[in-house]
Parts: C-alpha cells; sequence; structure tokens
C-alpha cells in the first residue's frame, strides 16, 4: 500500500486512517516496525506536528507502541481500547495499581505547588485544557477525551513551576497513560472528570493550596473507585 498526500482540514484523523490502512493492508504483525516520522512526513505531506499527533492517537488506540528513540511499531492490528472494559481491567490490574498509587504521591502536591505558582499564561493553558474537554465530551470522542484529560494534568505539572515534577508528570502523561484509557471509558466518568477539573482549577486561581490538594486527590481517589465499580480490583 502506498500513502498519499493527505490534503484534508483534519490532518491527524487522515493520517490515523491511512496509517491503519497501512497496519492492515500489509498484515504488519506485533513488533514490527512502522516508517519513520521523517518518512510519514515525507509520504503524507504534512507536518511532523500532524504525523505525532496521529501517533499519539494510535498508540492511546493500543495499535501501536512508540519507543522514544527507536521508532513506532505495531501492538495490534485491533485496539485494545475497543475491548471490553472488563477483560482490559483484568489484565491491567498491576499496571493500574501502580498508576494510581504513583499519581497520588505526585499530584496533590503539584496540585498545591500549582496554586502557589501558577502564572496567568499556565490558568489560561488549563482553562483552554478543560474547553476542549468539554468539547470532546459533547462530541463522545474517547480519544479526544484521554488527550485533554492527560494534556490538563501534564499542564498542572507545569504550572508548579519546578522542572523536576514537570518532567516526571511529562514521563507519566507521554508512557504511563493507561489510567486515563480506564477510567474515562467507566460510564458517567467523563461528566464527573469536567466537575472535578473545575473545582481543581478553581482551587489553583484561587490561590488556595490545601484546597487544590484535596481536590486533586479526590479526583484520583473517585476515579479509583469508579474503577472498582466497574470490576477493577
Amino acid at each position: 500500500m502506498r500513502l498519499k498526500p493527505i490534503t484534508k482540514s483534519r490532518l491527524s484523523e487522515a493520517a490515523i486512517e491511512q496509517i491503519k490502512g497501512l497496519i492492515v493492508s500489509r498484515k504488519r504483525e506485533p513488533g514490527s516496525k512502522l516508517p519513520s516520522e521523517r518518512e510519514l512526513v515525507d509520504q503524507l505531506k504534512i507536518s511532523r506536528a500532524s504525523v505525532r499527533e496521529a501517533l499519539r492517537m494510535l498508540e492511546i488506540m493500543g495499535l501501536v507502541e512508540v519507543k522514544p528513540g527507536k521508532g513506532t511499531y505495531v501492538k495490534g492490528v485491533t485496539g485494545d481500547l475497543f475491548l471490553p472494559l472488563n477483560n482490559w481491567l483484568s489484565s491491567h490490574k498491576e499496571t493500574l495499581h501502580n498508576h494510581f498509587e504513583a499519581r497520588l504521591v505526585l499530584e496533590p502536591a503539584a496540585a498545591g505547588f500549582a496554586a502557589l505558582r501558577a502564572t496567568q499564561r499556565d490558568i489560561r493553558k488549563l482553562e483552554e485544557a478543560l474547553a476542549t474537554f468539554n468539547e470532546k465530551l459533547a462530541e463522545d470522542d474517547i480519544v479526544g477525551l484521554i488527550i485533554a484529560d492527560i494534556h490538563f494534568h501534564s499542564l498542572i505539572g507545569a504550572a508548579t513551576g519546578n522542572k523536576t515534577i514537570g518532567i516526571l508528570m511529562d514521563t507519566i502523561t507521554r508512557f504511563l497513560f493507561d489510567g486515563w484509557k480506564a477510567t474515562l471509558r467507566v460510564e458517567g466518568r467523563p461528566k464527573k472528570t469536567v466537575a472535578e477539573h473545575n473545582k481543581i482549577l478553581q482551587a489553583i486561581i484561587e490561590k488556595d493550596e490545601k484546597k487544590a490538594k484535596t481536590s486533586m486527590e479526590s479526583h484520583l481517589k473517585n476515579a479509583i473507585n469508579n474503577l472498582k465499580e466497574a470490576g477493577f480490583e
């Protein structure tokens, strides 16, 4: 299959369809390497940013795995994001326990620092991320919701003004995103997330360190409890 230049307005979505077609048409086995970012840019005639966004979405779907410094590899012909949630949860127990345990250590403290140090630019970016989440909720776009949710939490890490915390949050949100993939598939969870994100953001705007910490902790614990209701042990 020869990839074709893309002229559509929603470039990343068009790129996703062509890359998925490449995987299926050539019957690429899990573990096989896809063309490099540069090759995809050249063949699809779109920006590197659009290619990276497409690969990010494919990774969240569970179709590919991006290995920093090595390239992008086929993970499966069908994405795990669309497997029945119960089945998915049963095979990701340890990963999810580790995910939320780490975030409960890091993110309440990060929210507290953000409340003390966030600039107006940080707050504007958080407001934009929350608006995007609402848009994706209205569109019932699960991949878009996951990306918007991840972005919101990453921005809080950046708003701490602490480069080490920012790097840790960036690592979690770029490479360890199974928690977001799980929770946002639980019925009713995306709407609850909007309210909880609003509460966290309001605490940051008010520069209320304690409220920001407790709001973030509650947000994470609520996500865990909703997962338990869906069958997570």
